[in-house]
């Protein structure tokens, strides 16, 4: 019996994307020169890129690119040609091509202050131990608003770079990092216990599996976690390397195995704190947009937010001429009690974390833009001529704080789906989530704060 194989080719699920660029692997590449390979790959993808009306993901793993072929892509990316890609790419996939400190700089500049990338593969790159590159690497990650950076199978990195990477990292916005295959060995735990115990980690979740980290040295990572941190709630340490000092196997089993739970428990915790705290900082937004919005909030006098602040400049919008509405009673209540109410709606959240919604749902200059090209005079003729004069805003007033008031996705981020599919399109409700959680960020409601802690530190 004879089978005939199929002749048509193997499709990713990508292809069908309007809105994805995808590289193909020619053989023939791997017959030239790597500088003249790289060049012709780069090429080709600034082609395919031009020739879409729209470019959400860069999916160009394992296309010969290396040094050469990752400046010049992002070159054009920077040029003005090549801009409307930067401004809509969300997704890139650079896994195995080869890309080195040279390329790893030009990564570097491409993230920097990049608001809209949200997912960043580099795997199996020997990318560089250099203390300034891996600086600038981090340092251009910090500001941008990253949320996936993966740097699996990367074995050149090893402890020196987390001991350069790790002491930096402050990204606000990353929430999964992946570390595995990297060759850590227990050298590096101090570096690691130090930045999932800081403040500046906001991870969710945290790949070093396949390394050298010994099973003592995980163990340590997860008593830290277990005292210290509040963010991760995924946390992989599989595929360890034994030793012969860890103990016989009925010895290591055991230590595993609790490790194992100690570690589930604190993630389980993690987890179902962290959903009751977003989920409380929307609530208490809503509540506060109704309770402390005035047309005069505009200014708290700089600096660090208090109750006191917000609550005095809403007794006091009630001489402001043409307040749509006077303050409630509820700001004849003492101070004290205000605070009681507020906490009472979300218990969960610390005072701070409170304050910090009640000062942004206070400031109108937070509101979406409401001057959008769609909307026309006809949609304001109801209101009354006070409130439609206020609805255009002066320009600039939002220009610190873009789309932050919003949780609709900027227009790039469309999904391209059918109008008819669009509305079970997994990558609009997924951008639609990331939107919610600029702004949970933004008021550092992305994680559960121990308030007797935060007491201690302040005193």
């Amino acid at each position: 019996m004879h089978f005939k194989l199929a002749s048509q080719k193997i499709r990713h699920h990508y292809d069908e994307d309007p809105a994805t660029v995808r590289s193909v692997n020619h053989q023939r590449l791997k017959s030239v020169s790597v500088r003249l390979a790289s060049t012709i790959a780069a090429r080709n993808i600034i082609s395919a890129i031009q020739r879409r009306e729209i470019v959400h993901r860069l999916d160009i793993g394992n296309s010969s690119m290396g040094d050469e072929g990752c400046v010049q892509l992002f070159n054009f990316l920077d040029s003005p040609a090549g801009r409307r890609c930067k401004h809509s790419l969300t997704e890139l996939y650079l896994t195995r091509n080869g890309i080195g400190a040279k390329g790893l700089l030009a990564v570097s500049r491409f993230i920097k202050d990049n608001d809209v990338l949200r997912e960043l593969c580099l795997s199996g790159n020997p990318l560089s131990a250099d203390a300034d590159v891996i600086a600038q690497f981090t340092t251009a990650l910090n500001s941008s608003r990253l949320c996936t950076l993966q740097l699996i199978h990367n074995g050149s990195l090893s402890d020196t770079f987390i001991h350069t990477f790790l002491p930096s990292l402050n990204a606000r916005y990353l929430r999964q990092l992946g570390l595995s295959a990297t060759n850590i060995t227990r050298i590096a735990v101090p570096a690691i216990i130090e930045y999932v115990t800081s403040s500046r980690c906001k991870l969710d979740q945290l790949q070093c599996n396949a390394n050298s980290l010994t099973l003592p040295g995980a163990r340590e990572i997860i008593s830290a976690i277990e005292r210290e941190n509040y963010s991760l709630f995924r946390v992989n340490f599989d595929d360890l390397h034994i030793e012969e000092y860890d103990g016989d196997d009925v010895e290591r089993t055991l230590a595993w195995q609790e490790g194992w739970r100690i570690l589930n428990n604190t993630t389980q915790r993690n987890l179902m704190r962290k959903i009751q705290v977003k989920a409380q900082a929307v609530a208490l937004l809503l509540y506060s947009r109704a309770l402390f919005l005035r047309s005069g909030m505009r200014d708290l006098h700089g600096g660090a937010p208090d109750f006191a602040s917000v609550s005095a400049l809403n007794r006091l919008s009630a001489n402001v001429e043409n307040t749509i509405s006077a303050p409630s009673m509820f700001f004849r209540l003492p101070e004290e009690i205000q605070q009681e109410i507020i906490a009472l709606l979300a218990p969960d959240l610390s005072h701070q974390q409170r304050i910090r919604v009640v000062a942004f749902a206070a400031d109108f200059r937070t509101l979406p833009h409401l001057d959008e090209y769609h909307l026309e005079p006809a949609n304001t003729a109801p209101l009354p001529t006070f409130m439609r004069a206020g609805l255009s805003r002066q320009a600039g007033t939002t220009a610190k704080v873009p789309y932050e008031g919003s949780w609709k996705p900027p227009v790039w981020w469309e999904c391209m789906c059918p109008e008819v599919k669009r509305r079970n399109c997994r990558t609009l409700h997924r951008w639609k989530r990331e939107r919610r959680d600029v702004w949970l960020t933004r008021v550092g409601c992305d994680v559960w704060e121990p308030e007797f802690a935060m007491r201690d530190a302040e005193l």
